[in-house]
């Protein structure tokens, strides 16, 4: 039974692993396309031709590189924190305070997949039949909302919350559990 547990422990290690290398991929592309939008605008603007849609691409590609640096940044546990008060705790109240981080994390990704999922109402799509007859019955037009001047519905780029919430959890989860079976007290 150990090492069946062990087995799944290490598939959740690997599975985060994995997917922070995806994530950094992503990440460094997403960054990529953010200056190569502002390289566009600057020299669309300095002919004297601005291309209004860039700016506001360029904002939705910076949130979607953004919000997968957060989830690696939750991988790697490396986000801003204050450290004063655990660096003069004994080892084993250090411990407890961060296994309760762990799980205060999880508990975010849980209310947030549940905000989420009312959000996007996936069932109430699907029964609706289509987009305008759910719009019309939940008055939620996530899915019809247009962007400003790309002229794209603003879905598209809200599908990122999602992908988060998904990479976000395994990457707490993984560890949390990590830390649980390590007996690890760093940060």
């Amino acid at each position: 039974m150990s090492e069946e547990r062990d087995e799944r422990i290490g598939a959740l290690a690997r599975v985060s692993a994995r997917l922070a290398s995806i994530e950094w991929y992503c990440a460094g592309l997403l960054l990529c396309a953010v200056f190569g939008l502002l390289l566009l605008n600057v020299v669309t603007r300095s002919l004297g031709s601005p291309l209004i849609w860039v700016d506001e691409l360029a904002i939705y590609v910076m949130i979607w590189a953004a919000l997968i640096g957060a989830s690696i940044g939750i991988r790697n546990r490396n986000h801003i924190s204050m450290t004063l008060l655990t660096d003069m705790m004994p080892a084993k109240c250090r411990r407890a305070l961060l296994i309760g981080v762990d799980v205060a994390l999880l508990v975010f990704f849980g209310i947030f997949g549940v905000i989420l999922w009312n959000w996007f109402d996936p069932v109430g799509v699907l029964s609706a039949g289509s987009v305008e007859t759910f719009s019309q019955q939940s008055f939620n037009f996530i899915y019809q909302e247009p962007t400003t001047t790309i002229g794209m519905r603003k879905v598209w780029f809200l599908l990122i919350l999602p992908v988060f919430f998904l990479c976000g959890a395994i990457h707490a989860w993984a560890n949390l559990v990590a830390r649980l079976r390590s007996g690890e007290v760093e940060g």
